[in-house]
């Protein structure tokens, strides 16, 4: 058995399939990339004998209920010594990781091995590190004493690890073991399970959302976006929607965007659902409602049957979620009705943006306010004009008589300016007079009449592609759909080269095909015409349900060259249906998992006898050259199409095997170009390719039980791009891989790249990141045209000759820290003008030669240097990170670190907007960085000698502090929203603090005590969580704008104060604390949750009947609790008692209608038969083991 099937991996991946397919992503453009680079969000390190049956559980358990993807490594079940490839990449996914120290955690190799890469990741900025003290005192981990202190000298009698690695594993410990996190060592009570649902609240916190990409090559919408914000509001309790409208192209999602930017640091929740009009007659609006209801909740996607179903989900799961939504353009009332048919759907304190060009939809009672976005003034028409004409932001003067006739012909509309200055930008100087004097005589009744001026200036084989573009091809890869056209005929690389460098399409940071839906609308609307509006000698025919009625229809249809169509189980599909389609060069099918409905003619039969009659025309589709047919049935019989000019063939998430009888036919298929098989779930072996010969794309991403490519593959001279990512059954590729490769996408178990790849002379894109790859081939120097490379975890040898490929746009370089290389920078890397991106995080960096100054990202975390390099020339810097570790080998300090300030180049980057620095050698930042870097959001200080500056700038919205020996005034950050005071020995009182805070978190036991009125200091806070104060007694005066409240063993607070102002409190969580009595003069109307735990001296509740929202509520271990008093709210749906042995009676349950659920354990005085018998009777589930109570 291999290693890997003996290895127990636990992961909750719960989001969607990584998109529809590798060739296309959808019919009409994309949705916001959301997600980012982490396919999990925590990863979970224990010692497997200590803490796997209890602790460890609690904790997955708890992350993986409240929808966070996990990864749980239980060490204890690995075989042998190699560190396998999937934990790196785990860690290194993972936005979050937490070790669990318990007392035979440093026993573990596999354990410490796991430490150090989180430390890497750590200090590269990709994660951070939570620690739990289970058993073990912080002190013990970080100086290695007492059993920590043995297990390294067990580590050292075995001699199975070098000092070096050792070393390494001291290091990470020292490094983790003063991070301050849970110490549940000093705990006489460890109340687990609670302990475990405090930690979920808090990585739940740390997560991060996405941001929304916007043009850089926007022209002051300041104005516009400021009038806006101001009718959002500055209250954060009050729900606001806001409709946006105006014409197409004039720049309404641009501007929803830097607003939805500007507004979601300060929101947990957040969602942008895209291009609505279009997305839901492709996909349906319960698609949608399933978008946002798995975006907010954070779980996998749920089949919605139909609209109703997800508007009762939304209502139902939603109306506690303070969200940020953005609708984006919306054409129905019935759009809005979906997602927001009341405010009350969502929690208070939401806000929703709406987009759309149709005023008349935002004229109901639930818009707040309505704003139209008005064309551009003339100074912003030149700026944005002359962008695309001249690529600066004015134009000369000789050029100012023909830039004003342009933007007077434009109208201040954003896409027409686009559209023009490119437009011009391709023509003569000496042509533009003619060109405007065309533009001036075109009647400006509309923006199809003068983008329709930009599809004249096409050439005829320029034309049908921009028409293909409009009608099929937007989200699909530029790489795939290329082959659709016939290189000799259409030139299809330079003539989208063309449309580009016109505007009428772009080629987004996924390499996919996007237009705006303006232009795409110009295309769709020529094709109408041509036909003179009659579908059946329409060309191309984009709608599925339009295409079916057509396929269906008598008439011949010799003028149809493309069908995008959707399967129907009504009635069967027909040979005849398909044999009118004599001219089709372009079909694409979306089948069903379900079963396919077709007539006997078109299917596969065991009998020859029912085989369709050999003397009539089986070749149907004698023109087809894309094909793609996903979930296609097993059943059908592929051989009725004829396949001898199929470029493309894509069978993506099918239930083929490598026995389907199709295959036989793909000996015909000798122009295949592309073959895609991605996520075929039974696919174990690809067929034969030998009769492919000019194969030049495989995708075969995400086959999980893929086990063997075949060796005719290496038959495949012309192959380009490999993809087998996630075909975690592959063991290995065919000894001979193609020298023509573009781009490999490699999941293989070597230690190396082949040398017999080292010819990929045409490669652009080499990602390793999901290897353990150890080395390159020197020959990588060879590879002029490489633009990225991603290297995995293993890396242990970098070759001089990667610094110098000029071509290379990104580096990323993610190792091993035990790694014995130094990693030298090429001194040559500095004439590379493309370079944009450079990330090093493993090995020892000595010296930091002179960098190219492209670089736009710069992630540096383990130099080893006495002084800061000279980044002066940096001055497109846009993230910085530099983590500075000491020259010393030992571990141990030789002596006082001498510091120095950081230098004065730091002012040279005037673009900065995220800086981390972790150095014991710094000492100071420049006092005026407010002035040096206006445009800093982000700022993460580390460093026991690092003061900070007096003044920072105003920009910040995020700042973090830990092991610095001064704080800054914090109350000069205006747009703070998010403070973390982490290891700072000196806090012992709460500074002085910007209102705008909304999120605070003072995980200190230095605090002596809060302010007494926070009410008025943080009069925006919302969420409040307190952790080891030891020495606060009462609750401070809260502000009103509270919605959560968490106290966590504060072991002297007696007194919560009386609650009742705090309207908007929706969550309480309460936990080890001396608090003996919960008081409120008002029912909190908007209380959600109330969890309390570990509260010894509480002897009564009062009564919860006017809560009207309460949903959930938790007691646990309050062990003298004797009543509690009145009745239930009838909003309950949760009830859950552990551990609270005087409670004798329970209010009554038989009225709550809402009840679902019942969980009681370890209360002997209560009549636990009968409320069993009661929970049966109303259906309502009723048990005592549940992940709470362990």
């Amino acid at each position: 058995m291999e290693e890997s099937a003996k290895r127990r991996r636990v992961c909750e991946n719960d989001g969607t399939a990584r998109g529809a397919s590798s060739t296309h992503a959808s019919t009409e453009g994309q949705e916001a990339a959301t997600s980012s680079e982490h396919d999990y969000e925590v990863f979970l390190s224990f010692r497997g004998p200590d803490t796997r049956a209890g602790f460890a559980d609690f904790l997955y358990t708890s992350l993986k209920d409240a929808g966070i993807r996990t990864f749980r490594d239980d060490e204890e079940l690995h075989v042998g010594e190699k560190f396998a490839q999937e934990l790196p990449q785990a860690i290194k996914q993972s936005k979050i990781s937490i070790p669990i120290f318990s007392k035979g955690y440093a026993s573990s190799p596999w354990c410490l091995k796991e430490l150090v890469q989180m430390v890497e990741c750590q200090e590269n900025g990709r994660q951070k590190i939570m620690p739990i003290f289970y058993d073990v005192a912080p002190s013990e981990v970080r100086y290695q004493t007492g059993g920590y202190k043995e297990a390294f000298r067990s580590h050292e009698n075995k001699k199975r690890y070098d000092e070096k690695t050792m070393q390494d594993w001291k290091d990470a410990l020292s490094t983790v073991g003063a991070i301050h996190g849970w110490d549940l060592h000093n705990e006489t009570n460890r109340r687990e399970g609670e302990f475990a649902k405090e930690v979920t609240e808090k990585v739940f916190r740390e997560l991060k959302k996405a941001h929304l990409v916007v043009s850089d090559c926007l022209v002051n919408v300041d104005n516009q976006v400021g009038k806006i914000m101001a009718m959002i509001g500055a209250q954060p309790t009050e729900t606001r929607i806001i409709g946006i409208h105006g014409m197409g192209g004039i720049g309404k999602t641009t501007i929803a965007k830097i607003i939805y930017n500007q507004l979601s640091s300060n929101f947990k929740d957040c969602c942008f659902l895209y291009n609505i009009r279009q997305t839901s007659k492709v996909r349906g609006i319960a698609c949608l409602q399933n978008q946002l209801i798995s975006d907010i909740l954070k779980v996998k996607q749920m089949d919605m049957n139909n609209e109703d179903q997800g508007i009762e989900t939304i209502k139902k799961r939603l109306s506690n979620k303070r969200v940020l939504l953005l609708l984006d353009d919306v054409e129905k009332v019935n759009h809005i009705d979906a997602f927001v048919g009341n405010r009350d759907w969502f929690g208070k304190g939401s806000k929703i943006i709406i987009t759309t060009r149709n005023e008349d939809i935002l004229h109901v009672p639930n818009v707040d306010q309505r704003y139209k976005v008005e064309c551009m003034d003339c100074d912003q028409s030149l700026q944005l004009f002359s962008k695309h004409a001249f690529r600066r932001d004015y134009p000369l003067d000789e050029d100012m008589v023909q830039s004003n006739k342009a933007i007077c012909i434009a109208r201040g509309l954003p896409l027409a300016l686009e559209v023009i200055g490119s437009l011009l930008c391709c023509i003569e100087k000496k042509k533009w007079d003619g060109k405007l004097k065309e533009l001036e005589n075109i009647p400006p009744e509309d923006v199809l009449s003068k983008l329709k001026i930009s599809y004249d200036a096409l050439r005829d084989h320029e034309q049908r592609i921009f028409l293909d573009i409009a009608c099929l091809f937007i989200g699909y890869e530029k790489d795939v759909a290329i082959y659709f056209w016939d290189e000799s005929r259409f030139f299809p690389k330079e003539a989208m080269d063309v449309l580009e460098n016109m505007s009428l399409m772009k080629i987004d940071d996924n390499k996919k095909v996007w237009m705006h839906d303006q232009v795409r609308d110009l295309g769709r609307e020529i094709v109408r015409r041509e036909s003179n509006y009659k579908k059946e000698e329409q060309s191309r025919v984009w709608d599925p349900e339009e295409a079916l009625g057509l396929l269906r229809t008598q008439k011949k249809k010799k003028k149809l060259e493309a069908l995008r169509l959707r399967l129907d189980r009504q009635r069967p599909f027909a040979y005849e249906d398909f044999k009118r389609l004599s001219n089709l060069s372009f079909l694409e099918v979306c089948g069903s998992t379900g079963g396919f409905c077709a007539e006997e003619s078109l299917l596969w039969h065991e009998s020859l006898s029912n085989v369709f009659p050999t003397n009539e025309d089986l070749h149907l589709l004698p023109q087809l050259r894309w094909l793609s047919w996903h979930h296609i049935s097993p059943t059908f019989k592929i051989t009725n199409f004829s396949m001898e000019g199929v470029a493309i063939l894509d069978l993506s998430r099918s239930n083929i095997t490598h026995k389907w009888q199709g295959w036989s036919h793909m000996k015909v298929m000798k122009n295949l170009k592309v073959l895609n098989l991605s996520y075929c779930a039974f696919l174990e072996r690809t067929p034969n390719f030998s009769a492919q010969s000019n194969l030049e794309r495989l995708i075969l991403s995400e086959c999980h039980n893929l086990v063997e490519i075949d060796e005719s593959i290496c038959q495949l001279k012309h192959l380009v791009s490999l993809r087998v990512y996630k075909c975690w059954k592959l063991r290995r590729l065919p000894q001979v891989v193609c020298r023509g490769l573009a781009t490999l996408q490699h999941c293989n178990s070597s230690d190396r790249l082949s040398d017999t790849i080292g010819n990929l002379e045409s490669l652009i894109e080499l990602d390793a990141s999901f290897t353990n790859i150890k080395e390159l081939p020197d020959s990588i120097g060879k590879w002029k045209n490489l633009k990225v490379v991603k290297i995995g975890d293993d890396i242990r040898k970098i070759p001089n000759a990667l610094w110098m490929i000029k071509s290379l746009e990104e580096i990323q370089v993610n190792g091993e820290w035990d790694s014995e290389v130094e990693v030298e920078i090429g001194d040559c890397i500095y004439k590379n003008r493309c370079l944009r991106s450079l990330h090093l995080t493993f090995g020892r960096i000595y010296e930091v030669p002179r960098l190219p100054e492209s670089l736009e990202i710069l992630k540096l975390t383990k130099i080893y240097m006495d002084t800061i390099p000279d980044l002066s020339n940096l001055v497109n810097l846009k993230e910085l990170e530099l983590g500075f570790c000491r020259r010393n080998d030992g571990g141990e300090s030789g002596g006082p670190v001498q510091g120095y300030p950081m230098p004065r180049w730091i002012e040279n980057l005037s673009k900065l907007e995220s800086l981390s620095l972790t150095s014991d050698y710094v000492t100071t930042l420049p006092m005026d960085l407010s002035r040096i870097l206006p445009r800093l959001k982000s700022l993460e200080l580390d460093g026991d000698l690092l003061r900070c500056p007096l003044s920072l700038p105003s920009s910040l919205s995020r700042f973090s502090l830990g092991s610095v020996t001064t704080l800054p005034d914090i109350s000069l950050l205006p747009q703070l929203w998010d403070l973390e005071l982490l290891g700072c020995p000196n806090l012992r009182c709460l500074p002085s603090l910007p209102s705008s805070l909304s999120d605070l978190t003072l995980p200190s036991e230095c605090l002596v005590a809060l302010p007494t009125n926070m009410s008025s200091l943080l009069p925006q806070l919302e969420q409040l969580s307190l952790w080891g104060c030891p020495n606060q007694r009462c609750l401070p005066s809260l502000p009103s704008s509270l919605s959560y409240l968490e106290l966590n063993v504060c072991k002297s607070l007696s007194s919560l104060g009386d609650l009742s102002n705090l309207k908007e409190l929706s969550s309480v969580y309460i936990n080890d604390c001396a608090i003996s009595e919960i008081r409120c003069r008002d029912p909190l109307e908007n209380l959600r949750r109330l969890w309390l735990c570990d509260l010894r001296q509480l002897e009564t509740l009062p009564s919860l009947g006017n809560f009207n929202k309460l949903d959930s509520l938790l007691l646990k271990k309050c062990g003298n609790l004797i009543e509690i008093q009145g009745e239930l709210p009838q909003s309950l749906e949760e009830l859950m008692i552990c551990q609270c042995g005087s409670l004798k009676e329970l209010p009554d349950l038989s009225p709550l209608k809402g009840l679902r659920m019942v969980k009681i354990k370890c209360c002997g005085n209560l009549d636990v038969e009968a409320i069993s018998s009661l929970c049966l009777e109303k259906s309502v589930e009723f048990g005592e083991e549940d992940y709470l109570f362990k």
